[in-house]
């Protein structure tokens, strides 16, 4: 007879864990916060992201193309004779002006990778703080339990819990 109801209620026990939902401050918050944003926001913040690191190394790459261009102009006209500038502004030599040319071409698109990189990063932190303000997990409730009290001269520091006790 005791082990019939042992086994009643097991059973009753397995098959309540079996139904019983995780009240609310059991659930995950991060699964609350999974569908809190658009994936377009989700996602987007990591693609600016992407975008503005290889953009900002493309313009790297290319901002010492145009140091080692300017670097081979300045060899290349180690004579002031060789690379005379012309009435127009531009290099007599047509070799020194193709170099030349090459700099501006280089610096010119530098500078382009590099400002696309600026505005990637900055849409990137705009989505970052979109998806900050988009949360849906439970709110953020301060605590400070910290005291100071000051008596007649003495100084205590402690830190207080607050308990509440309800009676029925």
């Amino acid at each position: 007879m005791m082990r019939r109801a042992v086994v009643t209620a097991a059973i009753w026990a397995v098959a309540g864990a079996a139904v019983a939902r995780p009240v609310t401050a059991q659930t995950d918050s991060a699964a609350l916060r999974r569908h809190a944003a658009a994936p377009a926001i989700t996602w987007g913040k990591w693609a600016a992201a992407a975008l503005a690191l290889g953009s900002t190394a493309l313009g790297i790459h290319q901002h010492y193309a145009g140091d080692n261009a300017y670097r081979a102009l300045v060899l290349y006209c180690g004579d002031a004779i060789t690379c005379g500038v012309g009435p127009d502004g531009h290099y007599v030599n047509s070799q020194a002006e193709a170099k030349y040319q090459e700099v501006v071409r280089d610096d010119r698109s530098a500078r382009a990778w590099l400002v696309i990189g600026q505005v990637a990063a900055i849409g990137a932190a705009v989505l970052f703080v979109l998806e900050l303000k988009h949360d849906a997990g439970p709110p953020n409730i301060p605590f400070s339990g910290l005291t100071l009290e000051t008596a007649s001269g003495v100084t205590r520091v402690g830190y207080r819990i607050p308990v509440r006790i309800r009676t029925p």
